[in-house]
């Protein structure tokens, strides 16, 4: 293999005997190297043999800024993740993955650790992926030596959750935004209150409407509608009129989209709820 093209020390162009063009990574490949040199293959640790047109630049520049360890190791969790749910995700999944990866270590080296509001939500909604982002972990500590704990494990996962909504498309996300501005118009209306949208409750709000939306119109909805019953009776008698505002958003689900929310989904809607509208007067 010949170099033809140097992108920065870890990331260059390569044609082989016959002129197929490929991008190579490794540590060092395009260290002091010149086009027109012949690689040293035993550096050679990704090889992306078709179309290296398509090799996201972003994803270049973060292999030449932070390391090809970081690559590496979100190339094996999402190897793990495609064995384990097959291959649904955005190919953006190496970038923003990448990109986590770096920063939470970087993060965790400074004992900077991050709550992660979602926590709850992420491992009810989510196994599969939340699952995904503890064994993720393991990988971490083998490859850098850093400890991370659950909330980390969620912010991973969540990676995997946006990589196959970005499938959805335009039209998934225009439908989302649809839904959230009408679920807003209802609890706004309903407790005639103006939402403070800087607000941390409202932003989270927000968040679990996005999470919640996505998984409506994508069909992946609990099955199970039995839920935390006693839970459920609870939120009912704490917050009345939450509650009953969640009904309200229940009953417009069911009228515009014919899917109705399980009862975990209205005890997690209507503690939201709760803490928008009596944390915004």
């Amino acid at each position: 293999m010949i170099i033809r093209q140097i992108f920065n020390n870890n990331v260059i162009r390569v044609e082989d005997q016959v002129g197929r063009e490929y991008v190579v990574i490794g540590n060092g490949l395009g260290f002091k190297r010149k086009p027109g040199q012949p690689v040293d293959q035993e550096k050679i640790e990704k090889t992306f043999m078709h179309r290296p047109e398509k090799v996201p630049q972003k994803l270049i520049e973060l292999i030449g800024e932070t390391s090809v360890d970081s690559y590496a190791l979100a190339d094996r969790i999402i190897k793990l993740a495609k064995e384990e749910m097959g291959n649904i995700f955005d190919d953006n999944i190496y970038i923003t993955l990448m990109d986590h990866i770096h920063f939470a270590v970087a993060r965790m080296k400074k004992s900077m650790g991050l709550k992660n509001a979602l926590l709850w939500q992420i491992k009810k909604f989510y196994p599969q992926e939340f699952m995904i982002g503890l064994k993720a972990l393991g990988m971490i500590k083998e490859q850098f030596n850093v400890e991370m704990d659950a909330h980390e494990a969620g912010f991973i996962a969540m990676h995997f959750v946006n990589a196959q909504q970005d499938k959805g498309g335009m039209k998934n996300s225009l439908e989302v935004a649809k839904l959230i501005d009408d679920t807003v118009g209802i609890v706004s209306n309903y407790f005639s209150l103006s939402l403070d949208e800087d607000s941390f409750n409202y932003s989270r709000f927000i968040t679990h409407l996005q999470y919640f939306g996505y998984r409506l119109l994508n069909g992946e909805q609990e099955r199970n509608t039995s839920g935390d019953v006693f839970l459920y009776d609870q939120v009912k008698v704490k917050y009345p009129k939450a509650f009953e505002c969640t009904n309200r958003i229940n009953s417009y689900l069911e009228e515009e989209y014919e899917s109705a929310m399980t009862i975990d989904e209205k005890v997690f809607l209507t503690v939201h709820i709760e803490r928008l509208t009596t944390r915004s007067k």
